[in-house]
């Protein structure tokens, strides 16, 4: 087995941050169970089954964060470079707002409303790409830039008003279960539904994960996060590979946002606002260094799953969103701190181990 193939099965293991966010939503689940049942028995006089574990509810889960998710692929690929992304969040709204636009007032196809907004999303990271890549610029202020710029484009094309569609997009929210049974499979007397779009978010997860892996885009991605320089004397092509990662965080981009749009159904700037928070969240938890070179998708996709699980835990607990915001901001905090001390108590004790190993070859000389 390879090194590769160790660290993949080492995950929660070897990764401190998601060690600490896999904790912390053990609690959470623990504590909205007990809340449940002790809520059933006080109001009802007897035990009902949790509904957060209900089957119905573990999909919702999949269904709320499958955008996200795929989101969190591309700036997997992005962040391993060393850079970082800003603009997917208003990125999202540009694209749903096109979208329902076109297919609403432009008389424009459904599948081809998706791919010119593909276009779009490839464009503009693209553009952003290779000023950060050829021009040596920091990549959190150009997408900074970027996410202003995907705002007012958004807003100027409808018009500062929320653009309605008719389920034109529908397709993608059938549940996937009908193809075994048209009357749907039920658990405890509840129909599962599993869109068409969650069972995406898992293909593109595998997708990524085998072009980081297997390919030698996915080497020269390690490579220049870890060290550009080296990657640049041995050969590697820095700026084409940081550009085409941002390409291909555009392609996820355009895909998450589409997904978000037929959830929402309808073109409106709120619909990606904040969303770069969660994304960014869900890839750092996840074990991806903020620096590059270090993590992995897999790392991102539970990361994302399990930032989900604690957003989903929080609501059925009736727990205000402004609460929310401040409990997340701390799984973050408390993820990337687990991981610095972690690191910094491993290079203690390799430089221990070092000092000990030349002492023992002093004694013996």
């Amino acid at each position: 087995m390879n090194g590769g193939s160790k660290r993949s099965l080492g995950i929660f293991k070897k990764n401190s941050e998601l060690q600490t966010v896999v904790t912390i939503t053990v609690l959470f689940v623990a504590a909205v169970l007990l809340y449940q049942v002790v809520n059933s028995l006080v109001t009802r006089g007897f035990v009902e089954y949790p509904s957060f574990i209900y089957p119905s509810n573990l999909f919702n889960i999949l269904q709320q964060n499958a955008a996200v998710g795929i989101m969190a692929l591309g700036m997997t690929v992005i962040m391993l470079t060393g850079t970082i992304d800003l603009s997917v969040g208003m990125m999202t709204s540009l694209v749903a707002i096109f979208i329902a636009k076109a297919v609403m007032d432009w008389d424009v196809p459904p599948g081809m409303a998706i791919f010119y907004a593909l276009l779009i999303c490839v464009g503009i990271e693209m553009f952003m790409g290779f000023i950060i890549a050829w021009l040596n610029v920091e990549s959190f202020i150009i997408t900074l830039g970027g996410m202003i710029a995907c705002r007012g484009i958004a807003l100027l094309i409808s018009n500062s008003q929320e653009v309605a569609m008719r389920q034109n997009l529908a397709w993608f929210k059938s549940n996937v279960f009908d193809l075994f049974n048209p009357e749907g499979i039920k658990v405890f007397n509840l129909k599962l539904n599993l869109p068409y779009y969650v069972i995406l978010f898992f293909i593109l997860t595998v997708i990524t994960w085998a072009i980081l892996k297997y390919t030698k885009f996915g080497r020269r991605v390690y490579a220049i996060g870890n060290n550009p320089q080296a990657a640049f004397l041995s050969g590697i092509n820095v700026k084409l590979t940081r550009l085409m990662a941002f390409v291909f965080n555009g392609v996820c981009v355009a895909v998450g946002a589409t997904m978000q749009l037929v959830r929402v159904n309808t073109g409106i700037i709120t619909v990606g606002q904040n969303m770069e928070i969660d994304v960014i969240a869900a890839v750092v938890i996840g074990g991806v260094a903020m620096s590059g070179g270090k993590g992995s998708v897999m790392g991102a996709f539970i990361g994302a799953i399990l930032m989900g699980t604690i957003t989903n835990a929080m609501t059925i607990m009736r727990i205000q969103q402004e609460w929310q915001f401040l409990v997340k901001g701390l799984i973050i905090i408390a993820a990337v701190a687990a991981g610095a001390v972690s690191e910094m108590f491993r290079h203690r004790s390799a430089m221990r181990r070092k000092r000990t190993g030349v002492a023992d070859t002093a004694a013996k000389a």
